[in-house]
């Protein structure tokens, strides 16, 4: 599939930092590394691979695989990039992608997960709710 058949796909963060030697563990989800973007000596710059999201606390950078291209290319390499231009750079590089979009499936607790299902005999009592009282009881 080419790029231009799915235009909702998205580079995957661990394919961009494969692609710019990035440093960092591919075994973890979340962790944290020494910034690409700028000199650091400590490790100021994490990113989280489920959400598809990094940040530096250092030079305050962050975003998503698109917005890496885009700093790196402005901040490393010292040329003018835009959205459009990242988009065609990953196209380009043939960056293994992923749906943009997001599903619903995994949205647990939304209004697009689901909602959870009320057996039918709970509401077919007419005007009562069930609830009998102590007093009633006996």
């Amino acid at each position: 599939m080419s790029f231009s058949e799915n235009h909702d796909a998205k580079p995957t963060l661990e394919a961009v930092f494969e692609h710019y030697d990035v440093d960092y563990n591919a075994e973890r989800s979340i962790g944290m590394t020494r910034c690409p973007l700028h000199e650091d000596n400590t490790p100021s710059f994490s990113y989280n691979l489920t959400r598809q999201l990094w940040k530096c606390h250092s030079c305050q950078a962050g975003g998503d695989s698109y917005e890496f291209l885009i700093r790196y290319a402005t901040t490393v390499l010292e040329k003018e990039m835009t959205f459009v231009g990242a988009k065609s750079l990953a196209a380009s590089l043939g960056l293994a992608t992923q749906d943009a979009g997001g599903g619903d499936s995994h949205l647990s607790g939304s209004a697009y997960g689901g909602r959870r299902q009320v057996p039918a005999g709970s509401r077919d009592r007419k005007g009562r709710s069930g609830y009998v009282p102590a007093w009633r009881r006996r």
